[in-house]
């Protein structure tokens, strides 16, 4: 015979099962055929499913610009501004970085050491570099032993294409998730660059003239952002900005040794999201922030420039910018209301930290860094809402899916239904140490 308490597991766990299939279940009937009996079923606009999961290559920079578009003078980054004393802001700062932890849910002092942990390599090793300290720590771009020297016997591949290859496969052998090759773009590279001793911006000289920029993206653990803002949330974000300048460092060590200059850069010396957009790894969204096809918004970026002649991949669109027009969770979500409620991009600026001229969602940084200072970490809640953010399941690829056809105004109703981006902070935390 079967133990009472055997029994009694076995029930609970063909509960679970069978709640867990009807869910699923539910979702692929719902998203597959219910939506469709209300007039937005799951297929692509010629009526095919396959076209619709597809991200569609464009030849040309998929977002629109204007006259007012000038070159990022660095030391208007908002954290850069705090530094410098700009009332606007440096209360924030102060309070983000420098005050205590909150405490609760996700803040014991289990969480708070994973927090400290994540960030040993980007703030021991790197010296902070967060920010956009160019050249610091293993991003160091002079040739030395963290740096790693030039060889003169330069390694010819057999073409462009085929230096692309290795690099891509090196790239993600050293810990990138995602990897793309864009051309070297100076509108992207910041003007002037925030120089810590003067305190104030100077030129952005480059000690070569780069002619690509290899751009990657590393995903950021689900279940620490699941748990935004707290400091599970700080421990998935500085996880990643400590294994990110280990990737960097290792890349630029390769080509280096293959004979070709390279510059390691985290959030410095040129803005990434356009540099990634430019490298086929995702589009712009109402956040301000990449989406990629596979992780969503929950991945930080790094980028090498480079002499190293390589194939350019190209720009895609998989329907953000057109999901975002109607979803807005994000915005409804953010605790200071830093993100744009606008139903349309627009070329308006949010704050002095806008990079004007560029259509988008602006987001208001001064806000977004009051939201840091109260969460004592970079809260992270907008990319845990994000429906674009799920795991890789068949599920949420359907539910991904159908952002691209007529059925996106009612995919939000759908991922609220199912409570995702929506797990209590207790949860969250339980099932982060359950994983």
């Amino acid at each position: 015979m079967i133990p009472d308490d055997d029994k009694k597991e076995k029930n609970q766990e063909k509960k679970a099962f069978s709640k867990e299939l009807s869910r699923r279940g539910f979702l692929k009937t719902s998203l597959g055929m219910g939506v469709g009996a209300a007039g937005a079923a799951l297929i692509g606009y010629d009526g095919s499913i396959a076209n619709a999961a597809e991200a569609v290559q464009q030849d040309t920079f998929p977002v629109e610009m204007n006259a007012d578009f000038k070159r990022y003078d660095q030391k208007d980054q908002v954290i850069f501004r705090a530094m410098m004393g700009d009332p606007a802001v440096a209360e924030s700062f102060a309070k983000a970085h420098g005050g205590p932890m909150p405490t609760g849910e996700g803040y014991s002092r289990i969480e708070v050491a994973m927090f400290n942990g994540a960030k040993a390599i980007e703030d021991g090793v790197n010296g902070y570099h967060a920010p956009g300290f160019a050249s610091q720590g293993l991003y160091d771009w002079k040739e030395s032993q963290i740096g790693g020297k030039v060889n003169p016997d330069v390694y010819k591949f057999e073409s462009p294409e085929a230096a692309s290859k290795a690099v891509k496969r090196a790239a993600k052998f050293y810990g990138a998730s995602l990897v793309g090759i864009a051309p070297y773009d100076e509108r992207w590279v910041f003007s002037r660059v925030f120089d810590m001793q003067k305190m104030d911006s100077v030129p952005n000289e480059l000690p070569f003239k780069p002619t690509n920029v290899i751009v990657m993206a590393l995903e950021m653990d689900y279940q620490g952002m699941e748990a935004a803002p707290t400091a599970l949330e700080g421990a998935a974000t500085t996880n990643i900005y400590s294994n990110m300048s280990v990737t960097v460092n290792k890349l630029s060590h390769f080509l280096r040794n293959l004979g070709y200059k390279t510059l390691p850069c985290g959030n410095d010396t040129a803005i990434s999201v356009p540099l990634a957009i430019h490298a086929g790894l995702g589009e712009l969204s109402r956040i301000g922030i990449l989406i990629t096809p596979e992780f969503g918004p929950r991945v930080r970026l790094c980028k090498i420039f480079t002499d190293l002649p390589l194939a350019i991949d190209k720009p895609i669109s998989f329907g953000v910018k057109e999901f975002c027009t109607t979803c807005m969770k994000c915005a409804d979500a953010c605790p200071p209301q830093a993100i744009s409620h606008d139903k349309e991009p627009s070329f308006q600026a949010a704050t002095k930290s806008t990079n004007g001229g560029v259509k988008k969602w602006a987001c208001n940084a001064e806000k977004c860094l009051q939201g840091w200072a109260a969460a004592g970490t970079d809260c992270g809640i907008c990319i845990k809402v994000c429906p674009y953010n799920k795991l890789d399941e068949w599920h949420h690829d359907l539910a991904k899916l159908g952002t691209r056809t007529p059925a996106r105004p009612i995919l939000r109703f759908f991922d609220d239904l199912f409570g995702y981006g929506k797990v209590t902070v207790a949860d969250a935390v339980k099932n982060f140490w359950e994983k």
